[in-house]
Parts: C-alpha cells; structure tokens; sequence
C-alpha cells in the first residue's frame, strides 16, 4: 500500500523490537518480518494525525507543524500550520492529480500523478537487514503516548560515521506499526524530534478531502507532465544556451575542485520561479553545490527556517548558516537571482567563492 512507503523506516524499528520482545518469536528472517510488517499495514485504509517537528541546531531551534491526511489508494493532504509565514501552504492529491496552493503568492499549481513503476517498491528485508547491520536495537519498555500504547525501542549506532547521530529513540504504535515519536541528533550539536500528534486510523476520511478548490482570483500553474518539472542534467554549455538568464560561475574554487554535472529546469512548482541551475564541484569525497533561481518576481526566502549570520557579499547582504559536520550553507541575490552555495569549507573561503561569481 502507498502509505507503507512513506513509513517504512520505521516499521523497520518495530518489527525488529518485535522480534527482540518475543512478541513474533526469534529467529525470524528478514523476508519473514517483511512479510509481518506488510500484514499489519493492510488493515489501515487511512490515517490522520498533526505532525510537529523540532530541529535544533547551534544558534536556534526552529519548529514546524503541518496537518496530514493519507487514504487508500494514493490519497493525501498536507496543510502547513507553522510557522506563521508558511501557514496555509497546502498539497493535495487525489491519486490521479496533484494541486500545490501558495496563499502567500495565491498560486496554485496542477499536475498530473506520475505512475509509480513496480521496480520502485521498498525491499524491506534489505532495509532490515541494513539496520541490524548498523545499530544496536533494544526494547526498553512501554508508554501510553497521546493516549495510545507504545513500544519504545533504542537504537544505538555500531559506528561512529552514521546517519543517526549519537543514538535514536522511537515510539511505536503497537497496534499499527507506524511511528508517534522519534527523537534523534548529537549531543551539543542538533536534535530532532518528530511527533505525530491526534493520530487517528480508519476513521472513514470522505474521498472530498483529497479535493482541491482553486481560491478566487488565483493564478493556476499547470504542468503537463511530472518530468517536465524534474532537473535535466547537461553540460555548462547546453545549459546556458537555453537559458534566458547568466548563469553565473565562480572564478575562484579551493585547489582540487572540478565542475562535474550541471542540472538546469525551467519549469516550477515555486512561484515566481522562471528557471533553475545547479551546479556540482567535487574533489575526492568532497562536494560544493551551487544552486541559482532566477525570479521573474519577489524572491522568497522563507523556506529555510533555521538561525543565520548576516554576512557581506560584494557589500550585499547574505545569510550563512553553519551546517552539521563542519559544513557551511550561504544564500544572497544578485539581480533577480537567489543563489545558495554549500560546500565543506570555513565561512571565509565559502564567501570567498560566493565573491568570485559576479
């Protein structure tokens, strides 16, 4: 079922925690526990719940909430509830069409759903056996969370390179397999917490909820087809030849570094957005991307929601951000354009590149 992939991460967890409580028994196959998360998820035919989520970082911390909605077959609904200059923001789709409405730019955007492809399908036993592989996972006890019954398992990381910080704690929902909590991070350097809150199943959601009604005097964005929106990947060249802006290159990189793909679009879901670059320099494990939106209007930068340095480009305002790993992520305009630059380097010599691009 659809809804299985968007959790499968963490009916991983609870079918390992199963497995160590006793509750299936020991011994189990990773395709056996495959198979007992799948039957467990075909009793679900919808569910609803308000997910929050907290991310901590060295300089703030930052939340967001959205109301979620998903049904049988391929049926969802998001609505941004905070934070407050994203409220409103809603996605919609009925399985067969796709509607993104930005109240803030009053646009809506249509799109038809792509088929999904059987080859895409998870392959749970490999994700299970990847997780035993890298965590140390235990059943540490039951809680009643938000009125539900909850395994709560640990899951602690066998290496210090990992993607799951210093340790995970989940709490599983011990009737449906789907995660109400999760808490992850490092400590002194971020936290993540996700809560599924008013979390509801089979309440009989009306299909009316995955319709959309476009708002009086918006402006409709339709997108025939979904690759139409997806980057291509070309040459530096190919790119700005079909490009009706410069795109812009540095004259300065840090020894070593070499341009090795270049994805350009010019088509968006963004308002206001007439195309897109993104550029990729590597050097052995190392990466700087840079990203260039050319606006054919206000540029918004309201979606990156963590606490920043103001700092001078060419005597232009830009805003960095210090990124988990020693990494650094800076953002500033020139002209119509809203350009990001990221890369594993110190606040000095990222400027130094963002400087080199005028």
């Amino acid at each position: 079922m659809k809804i299985k992939s968007k959790i499968v991460f963490v009916l991983v967890l609870i079918s390992i925690a199963l497995l160590n409580s006793g509750c299936i028994g020991e011994g189990l196959t990773a395709d056996q526990i495959a198979e007992k998360m799948q039957e467990k998820q075909a009793n679900i035919e919808d569910i609803s719940a308000t997910v929050h989520m907290t991310i901590s970082i060295e300089g703030g911390t930052q939340e967001t909430e959205y109301q979620l909605y998903q049904k049988n077959p391929g049926k969802m609904k998001n609505i941004v509830l905070m934070p407050e200059e994203m409220a409103g923001q809603t996605t919609v789709s009925n399985g067969e069409k796709m509607w993104i409405y930005d109240p803030a730019a009053n646009t809506v955007t249509i799109m038809e759903m792509p088929e999904v492809s059987d080859e895409f399908e998870m392959d749970y036993a490999s994700i299970i056996g990847d997780l035993l592989n890298e965590t140390d996972v235990s059943l540490v006890g039951t809680e009643d969370l938000d009125g539900r019954d909850t395994l709560v398992l640990m899951l602690v990381p066998k290496e210090e390179d990992n993607l799951y910080g210093s340790g995970m704690k989940v709490w599983v929902d011990d009737e449906t397999w789907t995660p109400l909590k999760i808490e992850m991070g490092t400590e002194n350097t971020y936290q993540i917490t996700v809560e599924y809150r008013n979390f509801e199943v089979n309440t009989g959601i009306s299909d009316d909820e995955f319709e959309f009604e476009v708002p009086d005097g918006a402006e409709v964005i339709e997108v025939d087809d979904f690759d139409d929106i997806l980057p291509v990947s070309m040459t530096l060249e190919e790119a700005q030849n079909l490009s009706d802006n410069e795109i812009l290159t540095p004259s300065y990189l840090p020894d070593g570094y070499e341009l090795n793909n270049v994805m350009f679009s010019n088509t968006s879901i963004v308002a206001n957005i007439d195309e897109s670059v993104t550029l990729m320099y590597s050097y052995d494990d190392n990466g700087i991307i840079i990203s260039e939106s050319f606006y054919n209007g206000e540029i918004d930068q309201k979606s990156i929601l963590m606490e920043s340095e103001t700092v001078s480009v060419n005597g232009v305002e830009g805003d960095f951000y210090s990124m988990y790993g020693g990494s650094g992520m800076l953002q500033w305009e020139i002209d119509n354009a809203l350009l990001t630059l990221s890369a594993p380097l110190e606040m000095d010599e990222i400027i130094q590149i963002a400087e080199s691009m005028e």
